[in-house]
């Protein structure tokens, strides 16, 4: 796939790099390239770290992201898509989500990549007000305890106790949601849907990269972006910009 399950994309590759590109099906056929794949443009694969940085992916828009979770094929897949856009949380952490971390406005997660801070509160923006409710109701519906994992696997725990879904589970739900959509992304290297650059389905951490990237073109704001994604550290990264964008920034420019 185009990333890791880690917020920086760390292994080097080859010179001649592949970069990761998005898609999303037309109606009338035509294909939205959403990532671009021109050498000189940004990547998030690495070459010589001396000579590159890592950069976030682009691409996902919020539509993109919410015809993803139209398409879930039930109500836990459903609000597990939710969940990771909502928050903007590593597929780990959503996973861990018990009814216990629900508050009204919040979402309480593991912070799975900052010692210093093991726990952050996500706040939800308003068109997510709902889903607290929705994710109470579905602990009420499934009889699941407060301090169980909403997104529970048929298979139980070695002492019997209720166990979330696998990471390999929840990413072929966000990946058989993308095919449904119609939403892929060109892979950086060869996969079984086909050699580096063919047509792959969305991952997980898109969903989070996606997430800070609005986050931060909308409040421009990175201590927010850094308090939201529980990151040890700013990154500066998320403050660059395509060339897609700046193409039609430039283009309400008056002259």
């Amino acid at each position: 796939m185009a990333t890791t399950d880690g917020d920086r994309g760390n292994s080097q590759r080859a010179p001649a790099m592949t970069t990761a590109l998005a898609k999303r099906e037309q109606p009338n056929d035509d294909t939205r390239l959403l990532l671009h794949s021109e050498e000189k443009r940004r990547s998030v694969a690495l070459g010589p770290a001396k000579n590159k940085r890592w950069q976030p992916p682009e691409g996902l828009t919020p539509a993109d992201v919410q015809a993803i979770i139209a398409a879930a094929a039930n109500d836990r897949d459903r609000l597990l898509l939710r969940v990771l856009w909502a928050t903007g949380g590593r597929i780990s952490e959503a996973l861990a989500l018990r009814a216990c971390d629900i508050q009204r406005d919040a979402l309480i997660l593991p912070n799975r990549k900052n010692p210093a801070r093991p726990v952050k509160t996500v706040f939800l923006v308003g068109g997510d007000m709902d889903l607290p409710g929705e994710l109470l109701l579905w602990q009420k519906n499934q009889h699941l305890a407060d301090d169980e994992p909403l997104f529970c696997s048929r298979k139980k725990g070695t002492d019997g106790s209720k166990q979330a879904i696998s990471r390999v589970q929840a990413w072929k739900i966000v990946k058989e949601a993308s095919l449904r959509a119609g939403v892929q992304v060109l892979a950086l290297r060869p996969s079984q849907h086909g050699d580096a650059g063919a047509p792959a389905p969305v991952h997980p951490h898109l969903f989070r990269h996606a997430r800070v990237r609005q986050l931060v073109r909308q409040t421009k704001s990175l201590p927010l972006a850094q308090k939201q994604a529980g990151w040890t550290r700013l990154q500066m990264a998320y403050l660059t910009i395509g060339d897609d964008e700046a193409r039609e920034l430039m283009r309400g420019v008056t002259e």
